[in-house]
């Protein structure tokens, strides 16, 4: 790529995909369910890795400075190709190992079968609200990597959203203004 700026956008992004798969794994090996209680523990290695590629950018192609459109531009364009990416190594690494996946879909069969019997628990006091709990439990469908990857796809785009407009104005460094116009 002869342009830095998608060079650069392009690798931050391959790192920051990376990255969060490479805890998806952590986790997952150390027989935690990566996708319920530590669904969001990604954000910090994914700020970290977009300020840092960012930082990159900034120091060696724009010479210390980086105004807020193009560090926002950049962090936009990092963070989409950084879901596709992610989402596709996911969706590999659940096809891969499906024991992965297996976990998380014991979860939420529990989590469905607590809700069925809190609801007819509850089916004196609030029989429109029992009516609804149980009938969104029947529709308790598996989960598969295509569905997991597409879930992924939309939570960290928007949670990658709000994490690019803050990492860009923390990096932007606008280039100083001359004081002295005309000798004065």
């Amino acid at each position: 790529m002869k342009n830095p700026f998608w060079k650069y956008a392009f690798l931050t992004a391959a790192t920051m995909a990376v990255g969060v798969l490479l805890l998806n794994v952590t986790l997952h090996l150390l027989g935690k369910n990566p996708f319920r209680e530590a669904e969001f523990m990604f954000m910090p290695i994914y700020f970290g890795l977009l300020v840092w590629g960012m930082f990159r950018y900034r120091r060696e192609i724009m010479k210390g400075y980086l105004e807020g459109w193009r560090a926002i531009s950049f962090g936009l364009l990092a963070n989409f190709v950084a879901i596709v990416l992610y989402c596709g190594l996911l969706y590999g690494f659940l096809r891969t190992i499906p024991e992965a996946l297996e976990k998380h879909q014991i979860e939420v069969d529990a989590y469905n079968i607590a809700l069925k019997e809190g609801a007819k628990a509850h089916m004196e006091e609030s029989e429109e609200l029992s009516g609804l709990l149980l009938e969104a439990s029947k529709k308790n469908e598996r989960i598969t990597p295509a569905v997991m990857a597409i879930d992924k796809f939309f939570k960290m785009g928007t949670i990658g959203f709000v994490i690019v407009m803050v990492a860009g104005l923390f990096m932007m460094k606008r280039k100083p203004e001359n004081e002295i116009v005309n000798g004065k």
